[in-house]
């Protein structure tokens, strides 16, 4: 709460007796709805939709709640822009605007509201945003995906990549990279390990240098011999019309393997 807090008496006196959350004891009076609310407000704040949704626990009298709510938002005790304001700026380096927003419009404020406490997030704030998800994702997802991760919490596509542009380098793609090359190398050739890459964002230089020595005899080889494998899994039959040799091609290249392995593979499928 802010310097407009409820007087802090109204804890000190319920000390033994406080309400419990999963079963209060129903109202009395309209008294006891009002230190019922007063509870809830010293422990943390409340839109005004939210702490009504409390008050309906402590008792089924519309009419004292709207009373209590009303009391409440004369004395300041409850404002939902205020509200808005707080739970911005302390969530603002864990989430975007567009999260935040999404947060604050569940709880029944106002888009007005909402509007004017996103105004008053620093452009630092929203640094340490970008920073700790970078930071997060740096060697496990590609600049793009990271990119869109931004975009999608509301993050400018400007700031977003001026920043990733001093906080991600070559390094960053080449360790992902590798990770997702030692992920699908055991089942795709080097066709396949290209678009595989491309897919997800990773640049020409990083490609190339990751896939650098594997245009090799020995690499040739091992494509093959993964292919041969891959056919040899799926088809546990000798494989002779020609229909069905051009289904089993189509199969390996969607896997990756060039036609050469695909080929390759028939020769000696079941042997």
């Amino acid at each position: 709460m802010t310097s407009e807090q409820p007087p802090k008496r109204y804890i000190d006196n319920r000390k033994h007796s406080s309400p419990q959350p999963a079963g209060p004891k129903p109202a009395q009076k309209v008294e006891d709805v009002y230190e019922y609310a007063i509870w809830w407000l010293n422990q943390r704040g409340y839109s005004v939709m939210k702490l009504k949704e409390k008050l309906t626990k402590k008792t089924t009298n519309s009419e004292w709640v709207n009373q209590v709510i009303s009391r409440l938002l004369e004395l300041g005790y409850l404002n939902d822009q205020r509200y808005a304001e707080t739970y911005v700026n302390s969530r603002c380096r864990s989430y975007g605007p567009v999260k935040l927003a999404q947060k604050l419009r569940l709880q029944g404020v106002s888009q007005d509201d909402i509007n004017n406490a996103l105004q008053t997030i620093e452009e630092s704030e929203l640094e340490v945003l970008i920073t700790r998800t970078i930071n997060k994702y740096a060697g496990k997802k590609s600049a793009r995906d990271i990119s869109l991760r931004l975009q999608q919490e509301g993050i400018s596509t400007a700031k977003t990549q001026a920043i990733m542009a001093q906080s991600l380098d070559l390094e960053h793609e080449l360790k992902l990279a590798e990770r997702l090359v030692n992920k699908h190398s055991k089942k795709m050739g080097r066709a396949g390990l290209i678009q595989k890459l491309r897919s997800e964002g990773i640049s020409q230089e990083a490609i190339e240098q990751t896939l650098s020595g594997d245009e090799s005899e020995q690499q040739e080889n091992e494509d093959q011999q993964k292919a041969l494998a891959n056919l040899n899994k799926k088809y546990k039959s000798p494989i002779v019309d020609f229909a069905e040799k051009k289904k089993a091609t189509a199969f390996l290249v969607r896997k990756g393997f060039s036609f050469a392995d695909a080929n390759y593979a028939l020769e000696h499928h079941l042997e």
